[in-house]
Formats: C-alpha cells, sequence, structure tokens
C-alpha cells in the first residue's frame, strides 16, 4: 500500500507558498473563477439574444428562430417568451396554439411577466386550453406582480368573473406559486457565491 503524502512548498518559516505551482484552490478562488466562467457565458448570450432581435427586426425570421431556440432550450426566459410570440403570431412558424402555451409556459414559470400575462390571456380566452378563469387569474396576477399595467388591468377585469369559490381558489394558487419559487430559490448560483441555499 502507497502512502499519499502533500507536497505542497513552504516558504522558510513554514508557510504554504503561494507562488508555486502547489497553490491550494480556495473559496475565493472558486468565486472568481465561477465569476468569470458566469460572465463568458452571459457575454455569449448577451451576443446571441443581440442576433436574433436583430434578425427578427429585418424580418429574418428563419435565424431569429434558430438564435432563439438555442437559447430558449438552454434556459434563457427572454427567448422562451419571444418563441411564444413568434408560434401566437405565426411569424417565421406555422401558427400553433400548443407551441405558443409550451414556450410561454416555461418562461411564465421563470418569472417573465410577459409571458405570464400572455399565458393568463390564452386560458382567459381557451386559446389552445379550455377556457379557465382560474387559470388566467392567476397568470394574470403574477403578471401584475412584476408591474405589467395591462395585467393590472386584465386582472381587475376577471376578478368581477369569477365566483367568490373561483377567486379565492386563483388567490391561493398565486400564493402556492410564489411560495414554491421563494423556496426553491431564485439565485442559482447561491452556493457559488456564498449565499444561503434552500433546505
Amino acid at each position: 500500500m502507497t502512502e499519499h503524502r502533500s507536497t505542497m512548498l513552504t516558504d522558510s518559516k513554514g508557510r504554504a507558498d503561494s507562488s508555486s505551482s502547489g497553490r491550494r484552490w480556495s473559496p475565493a478562488r472558486s468565486r472568481w473563477f465561477a465569476v468569470g466562467w458566469l460572465l463568458l457565458a452571459l457575454t455569449t448570450v448577451s451576443c446571441e439574444a443581440r442576433r436574433a432581435d436583430r434578425a427578427y427586426l429585418r424580418g429574418d425570421y428563419g435565424t431569429a428562430y434558430k438564435e432563439l431556440l438555442y437559447l430558449a432550450e438552454a434556459g434563457d426566459a427572454r427567448a422562451q417568451y419571444d418563441l411564444g410570440v413568434m408560434y401566437d403570431t405565426g411569424r417565421g412558424v406555422p401558427q400553433s396554439n400548443e407551441d405558443a402555451l409550451k414556450w410561454y409556459r416555461m418562461a411564465a414559470k421563470q418569472g417573465e411577466a410577459r409571458a405570464q400575462y400572455n399565458l393568463g390571456l390564452m386560458y382567459a380566452n381557451g386559446q389552445g386550453v379550455p377556457q379557465d378563469y382560474v387559470q388566467a387569474y392567476v397568470w394574470i396576477s403574477l403578471s401584475a406582480a412584476h408591474g405589467d399595467r395591462h395585467a393590472l388591468e386584465a386582472r381587475d377585469y376577471f376578478d368581477e368573473k369569477m365566483t367568490v369559490e373561483q377567486r379565492a381558489k386563483a388567490k391561493q394558487l398565486v400564493r402556492d406559486f410564489e411560495l414554491a419559487k421563494e423556496k426553491a430559490g431564485s439565485c442559482p448560483t447561491c452556493g457559488v457565491f456564498g449565499g444561503k441555499s434552500s433546505p
């Protein structure tokens, strides 16, 4: 059996020599390394998003779709919302309520207020789903909580259309959603940067 010994170099006073190749990997160094990778990833995502925006504005929906799909599949809520709009309106892709719902729902669950609003409207109008004022109220309320003024008006409108039981159920679902989001933690990098992680 072989014995493993540390080969860390020390200076004349017995302290670890940080100038050598035997440097230890510290939590602070890990954080900076993670920050570097995060910045690189955000720069790449930002670049991809700008390319998709430019393509969409010039009417090159095929390129916009490819760029957005790449970002959306990687979890980018804004790109998911944008794909929802493309499928909802039929710009650059065949119009599809099912695909619009899919992308709006993915973005809405991440807190994208415009996606929450549009998802709520789809439930309210029975567009691709059975009409459901409770779900409409839930998603529109979540959007309103982010300050969307259209959502504030729509929430008041649907509030008047619902029964007392429907309203109570919708408000409970909103609380449940917000609690689940809070429990899950809104910062995916908190563990890397020293924040609290969820129990």
